[in-house]
């Protein structure tokens, strides 16, 4: 059956102010939002570092399939050309760009795509990021015909395969009618993040290689985003946990004082670690060593609350395992 794009992103009341105003920052651009929404890296080849789950309804992938890809698998043989290079030619200036252009899903069924491209700044007045928010529209039938695309196959295997990630691009672009945008996945990769210290979005969100998760800094802590090494730890999709808190992770041994020792260091906007007892999506028990720390916004205020995770063995596990910032409050007050 062929899928619908039809009002896939209408706004709910509280993206208007987006809509009219625009989407001027990192921290707007992560906001849990109704609308479509698609954040790259601010140079070529505007790697993917987040989508929404807006974003996956209306296109039909999932982040963890196009997470340190560029946009181009939207593209297909009616993917107006001179379109594509008015946004490219616009990214590269870092200005604000408005398109309604052919685009395909996942499926290869194609819709009309009204998208924003809005550049991102910090504080400094660099550039960092793009937020693209986009509106899906049906094409009527017979006026652009669907192509003929494997999702499976759209970026080639990614189990057991040796294929550079570029090529992969390459390949799933080309049998699409439509060349690839600069290199896939090859540029902007990311190091580790620090442990401890000043993290800011930028840092937190580019972060590919720790399983990051990252929260609204207060009650209920709904989470905004998860990188891809976070869904592989844990069983979920960015789509499935998006609005949620991380108490889907809990489960009957997770020690309760414990995380709410955590919570209360990163509320004091410190960095605190600990070892606990998580579930995977499906009640797989895995020992979590989590570090959990304030990120800050460009205006140097706490933004979100991140967790980053790291499974270990049973053995690893310290007798006592409290949180670091809570064990140095005990010291100071052992010395007073």
């Amino acid at each position: 059956a062929r899928r619908s794009h039809q009002a896939s992103c209408a706004p709910c009341f509280s993206d208007l102010a987006s809509l009219k105003m625009g989407v001027r920052t990192l921290s707007e651009a992560l906001q849990l939002s109704d609308e479509c929404r698609v954040i790259t890296t601010g140079s070529a080849p505007f790697n993917i570092v987040h989508t929404n789950k807006a974003w996956s309804k209306l296109t039909g992938f999932k982040f963890t399939e196009v997470a340190n890809r560029s946009n181009s698998f939207l593209q297909g043989p009616h993917t107006e050309a001179k379109l594509v290079e008015r946004m490219r030619a616009a990214s590269e200036k870092g200005e604000t760009t408005r398109v309604r252009v052919v685009n395909y899903d996942r499926y290869g069924t194609p819709f009309y795509n009204s998208i924003e491209i809005f550049p991102l700044r910090d504080m400094a007045g660099k550039l960092t990021h793009y937020c693209g928010v986009l509106h899906g529209e049906d094409i009527p039938d017979g006026v652009v015909p669907p192509i003929d695309r494997k999702p499976e196959e759209l970026f080639g295997s990614t189990s057991g395969s040796s294929t550079d990630p570029d090529e992969e691009e390459e390949t799933a672009a080309a049998a699409s009618g439509w060349p690839a945008a600069a290199a896939g996945r090859g540029a902007g990769r990311v190091k580790r993040l620090r442990r401890g210290g000043h993290v800011t979005l930028q840092e937190a969100l580019d972060n590919t290689e720790d399983a990051v998760v990252m929260t609204q800094p207060h009650p209920p802590y709904a989470i905004t985003h998860v990188n891809a090494p976070w869904c592989e730890m844990c069983g979920y999709t960015l789509e499935e946990v998006e609005g949620l808190s991380s108490s889907i992770l809990q489960g009957a041994e997770t020690d309760e004082a414990l995380l709410s020792e955590l919570m209360a260091s990163v509320r004091r906007g410190e960095s605190s670690s600990a070892t606990l007892v998580n579930y995977k999506k499906g009640g797989a028990r895995f020992l979590n060593q989590v570090h959990i720390q304030p990120v800050f916004n460009q205006n140097d205020e706490v933004d979100q609350f991140m967790a980053m995770l790291h499974e270990v063995d049973e053995k690893e596990r310290p007798p006592h395992a409290a949180p670091a910032a809570a064990k140095k409050a005990g010291r100071r007050g052992e010395r007073a």
